[in-house]
Order: C-alpha cells, then structure tokens, then sequence
C-alpha cells in the first residue's frame, strides 16, 4: 500500500540545504564576533579611554566600534590576531569623534605616539585594573601646570590656541608639551606596573 506524503524536489532539497548551511555558517560567525570581542573588550575600553578620557563619550565610542566591528566581521582574516585589527577600527572611530566635534586630532594622534601606545596594546597586555591604578598615580606625580594642561585639554575640551591663549604659550608649544606629557604618562605607567607585578617589560 503505497505511503502518501510530499516528495521535496530535488532542486527544492538542494536550495533548503544551502540556505541551511549558509544559517550555520551565520550562526558560527555571530559566535565567533561574540567570543573575540569578549576577549578583547578590555584591552579595547582601553584603548579609547586613553584617547577620550571623558567616560561617557569613551563609551559611546566603544560602542560605534563594536557595531563597526560586527558589520564588517565578515571582511575579518581569522589569521589575522583579532585585536590588531579591532584596535584599526576602534582607531577610526575615534578620530571620528574628534572629527565631530571639529577638534584638532594632532593634539591626540601623534603618529609615534599613537604606534607606540598601540604597540604597549598589542604587546604587553597589562591586567586593567593594575594599568588605571598605574595611570591614576602617575597622573598624580606630573607637575601641576601638566595635570592642568591634559584637564583643559580633555575635560574641558579646549582647543590648541584655547589652551595656548589660557596659559600664556604658544600653540606650537602646546602641542610639544602634550606629547610629551603622554610620553612621560606611558613610561611611568610601564615602570609602575612592572614594580606591582602588571606583566609590563
């Protein structure tokens, strides 16, 4: 006695068997995404406080990286480390922000500077926690008229010429004398964290 029931055609099988692959494939990638970006968020959060120290400003540019991130995953070389390439596109946003905000991005993104925070990043991977503790304490060693500067800088979101009218320098100084300061900040936080045990070389 013949079974009754609906026979799927051939070209219909094969249709439903992609597309259920290619839900798979979606499936994997959204849990890869999920997976790097919780290994990573940290050091990520990181990254852009160092550049947009007013805190809620860092998060919402951590958050336009995160979506930036998600939307463009699937352009990800997984033999690519992850955070190399997120610390790209967190870069990007940042200067987003600034560019905004019709701020003067020299002011943060030194080019030697920027490569060598991003390389500290990369490479030494302090523990969170121990790298603002280290932060906080050298913030409270640097001069007076330094710890003025980064807060007319950052806090207040001065300008160059706002901050060079305010303390009587040139713009030019102003601009060296950051550098410098964020120089002088990276090498304290690195023997900070190597006398408390934060992995720093």
């Amino acid at each position: 006695m013949p079974k009754f029931g609906v026979k799927v055609p051939e070209g219909v099988a094969h249709i439903s068997s992609v597309m259920a692959g290619r839900e798979q494939h979606e499936s994997d990638r959204r849990c890869d995404f999920a997976t790097l970006w919780a290994e990573s968020y940290d050091k990520l959060r990181t990254y852009v406080r160092i550049f947009v120290p007013v805190l809620h400003d860092a998060d919402d540019v951590l958050q336009d990286t995160a979506v930036a991130i998600a939307k463009d995953f699937d352009k990800y070389d997984p033999e690519r480390p992850f955070l190399e390439w997120a610390v790209g596109v967190a870069r990007n946003r940042v200067l987003q922000y600034y560019r905004k905000r019709g701020r003067d991005r020299r002011m943060i993104f030194d080019v030697d500077t920027v490569s060598k925070i991003e390389g500290s990043l990369l490479e030494l991977e302090p523990r969170i926690d121990s790298y603002e503790e280290s932060l906080e304490f050298c913030l409270q060693k640097l001069p007076e008229r330094s710890r003025r500067m980064l807060e007319l800088r950052y806090t207040c979101a001065m300008s160059a010429d706002e901050i060079a009218s305010q303390l009587k320098m040139t713009v030019q100084s102003v601009y060296t004398r950051l550098s410098q300061i964020r120089v002088a900040l990276r090498d304290c936080v690195r023997r900070q964290l190597r006398r408390t045990g934060g992995n720093a070389p």
